[in-house]
């Protein structure tokens, strides 16, 4: 087994558009492999429909276009389109130009889209927190775009009851994949350095069902001593006891099949380890993170600087030790469910000339033995003043090219084919209503009075072109700390859950249709809401899928007479085809910069569709009094492409020309 192929296989939620499957429109989800779709769960065909999505699923081309992404250049180049002087014009080299031609097309449609940065997509988030220091059980809302609603929480550490949750070093949750109820149960497992708590949720309540010390849930002698990880599948959860140098294995089936005799039950199986150096194969020296799938457990050995991998049942497979852990600071791990790899995200300070940036690095190792790697150097950087540090790593379920890591302060999403690149990304203050106004409390002190004023604050996470003093937003909500100027002191009464929480982990899951089901732990608000992948793009065309005559067009056969009315009829297609795409285009794709951030936006009209076609329609067909018939095609072929060419560039993003402004005491200034 080599280095998997990740242009080989996709998986996708299909909504009748794409294929039919005994006669009738499918809807689910769709996987290829040698260019074949199946349905996953049954294996059974799918027969492909006419449409440009259908023809991009066959090939090697994702939807994985970014903002940053100029002056592309299509597959397949000019000179593989047109025919050479000395070719001899027959059937099979006619058709061969005409699928690159075709296969141009597929790649046009493609990069017609770019997948969202406004993260995270959902328009609707719940969540769970705690009103109030008194609070013994947890509260669930609602933030809802269409509805803004701001409700205040305590952050769970200045909960009297429920502290342990701001004190989280590791968590990993599981969808119940065979519930039959509607309202999208979970379980979640969360540590403490001493604790083990695992709860039950869903849309309506979040509920602690055991909260532990011990090893085991009922006559326990052993504790743990610091816990420093969490993993989990469907079937078990595994848990590093870094103090004790130990990895447990507990059944946890009955939290997610419904075993009325397990249900939310936590049994343990065996543990393995003890102390020992870096070629023990079944020993550690302070384990930590852990990953884990339905078939191996990964485990970080911090102490020894490796990471060893073991089988479903604890037995040793391999370790990996080609990773500079006394450079790079260990993040986190998981197992891509669609390739088998293991991913291992890290990250450094690099100084160059004065300035340090925390690179992140990702790591892939698959093949017999993960003796395969590949190493990427992406473009996410991390935020040294917030001491920003990688914590988790997931995969989408719902879309085979996407997967997110997370630190302590942001969710970054990324691409599975281009990993470098960003596609976007989301703290947790982007998770609160932009726009809602709250009132609190002012208290004005002077020499003489003391007046109380009620005054307007704002949710919004940001201001674009306000000055400070017309935003009414105090910037440092939740404390009190009092302003001085030389005859009056000004306090604001704290106001609680406006502030940026930390990230304690973040898991996502398959979910209903097209979304992913994403569960995220902060220490302020559990959240758990459906992540769109389907649709969480911005599109140039008017529409996100058209029928077309597509790859299987081509309609001569090897008996077939060449001439001028075949070859028009063959022509036809493939521009029909191409002019289909460049008649549905509506403009440029654009965005604005917010916070120093490239945000797409809807697209504008900044676009002179004459240029896109200069060339009348005649000469894209063979008349009767041309001779030359290769001289001809290539003729039409040429434009064809050159129209291709135009449609992938002439939309890249245009930023808007807005200067950024700067504010003073006084008034605005331009910068």
């Amino acid at each position: 087994m080599e280095i998997p192929n990740y242009y080989s296989y996709k998986k996708i939620y299909t909504s009748g558009d794409m294929f039919t499957l005994t006669g009738s429109d499918f809807f689910g989800f769709a996987e290829t492999s040698d260019r074949i779709a199946r349905e996953p769960s049954t294996g059974k065909t799918l027969v492909p429909k006419n449409t440009y999505r259908t023809d991009l699923f066959y090939t090697d081309y994702f939807k994985d276009r970014v903002v940053s992404d100029l002056d592309l250049t299509l597959p397949n180049t000019k000179d593989e389109c047109l025919f050479n002087l000395n070719d001899n014009f027959n059937y099979d080299l006619f058709k061969y130009k005409l699928e690159q031609l075709r296969d141009n097309n597929t790649f046009v449609y493609s990069k017609l889209f770019i997948p969202s940065n406004k993260l995270p997509f959902a328009s609707t988030l719940r969540y769970a927190s705690v009103a109030t220091v008194n609070a013994q059980e947890f509260t669930i809302n609602i933030s809802d775009n269409n509805n803004p609603n701001y409700i205040s929480n305590k952050k769970f550490a200045q909960n009297y009851y429920l502290s342990a949750f701001g004190n989280i070093v590791a968590a990993t949750a599981q969808t119940n994949v065979k519930s039959l109820s509607t309202n999208n149960p979970f379980s979640l497992f969360a540590a403490t350095t001493t604790n083990l708590i695992c709860l039950t949720g869903d849309n309506d309540k979040l509920t602690i069902v055991e909260d532990s010390t011990g090893y085991e849930s009922k006559e326990n002698d052993l504790s743990f001593n610091e816990i420093g990880g969490l993993a989990s599948t469907k079937d078990f959860l595994y848990l590093s006891d870094t103090g004790n140098n130990v990895v447990l294995k507990y059944d946890i089936a009955g939290y997610s099949n419904n075993d009325s005799s397990l249900r939310n039950r936590r049994n343990y199986i065996e543990l393995i380890g003890g102390f020992g150096g870096e070629t023990r194969q079944t020993k550690f020296l302070r384990p930590t993170k852990l990953a884990a799938s339905d078939t191996e457990l990964a485990v970080f050995d911090s102490g020894n600087r490796v990471i060893k991998l073991f089988d479903n049942e604890l037995n040793f497979i391999t370790r990996i030790s080609s990773i500079n852990f006394n450079k790079e600071t260990f993040g986190a791990m998981n197992f891509d469910p669609d390739f088998g790899s293991l991913y291992v995200v890290t990250f450094r300070d690099i100084t160059t000339d004065d300035i340090t940036i925390r690179t992140t690095f990702l790591y892939r190792f698959s093949g017999d033995g993960y003796r395969f790697k590949e190493e990427f150097t992406m473009n996410d950087t991390l935020a040294i003043e917030d001491n920003e540090e990688i914590n988790s790593l997931s995969f989408s379920g719902t879309d085979s090219n996407y997967w997110y890591f997370g630190t302590n302060k942001t969710i970054y999403k990324k691409f599975k084919t281009r990993p470098a690149e960003i596609i976007g990304k989301f703290r947790t203050q982007r998770l609160y209503l932009l726009n809602y106004a709250d009132t609190t409390e002012t208290v004005v002190t002077t020499e003489t009075t003391t007046t109380t004023e009620t005054v307007s604050i704002n949710n919004r996470w940001n201001f674009n072109d306000i000055s400070f003093s017309s935003a009414k937003f105090n910037w440092n909500l939740g404390t009190i700390v009092p302003q001085y100027t030389t005859e009056v002191v000004t306090s604001t009464t704290e106001v609680n859950g406006l502030l940026d929480d930390d990230i304690t982990s973040f898991s996502i899951f398959p979910g209903a249709s097209s979304f992913d089901r994403a569960i995220m732990l902060t220490t302020g608000r559990l959240f758990f809401f459906d992540e769109p992948t389907s649709s969480a793009y911005q599109r140039v065309l008017k529409d996100s899928n058209y029928n077309n005559y597509g790859s299987a067009a081509f309609s001569l056969n090897t008996d077939s007479f060449i001439q001028q009315s075949t070859v028009n009829t063959e022509l036809y297609k493939v521009l029909n085809d191409t002019l289909n795409i460049k008649n549905n285009i509506v403009g440029r794709f654009t965005g604005k910069f917010k916070n120093d951030i490239l945000e797409l936006d809807d697209y504008n009209y900044e676009i002179d569709f004459k240029q896109l076609l200069t060339q009348g329609i005649e000469n894209l067909y063979v008349h009767g009094n041309e001779e030359n018939l290769t001289g001809v095609l290539n003729r039409c072929f040429s434009i064809i492409y050159d129209l291709q060419e135009k449609l992938i560039n002439k939309v890249q993003v245009n930023v808007e020309a807005n200067v950024q402004p700067s504010f003073t005491l006084v008034d605005s200034i331009k910068i």
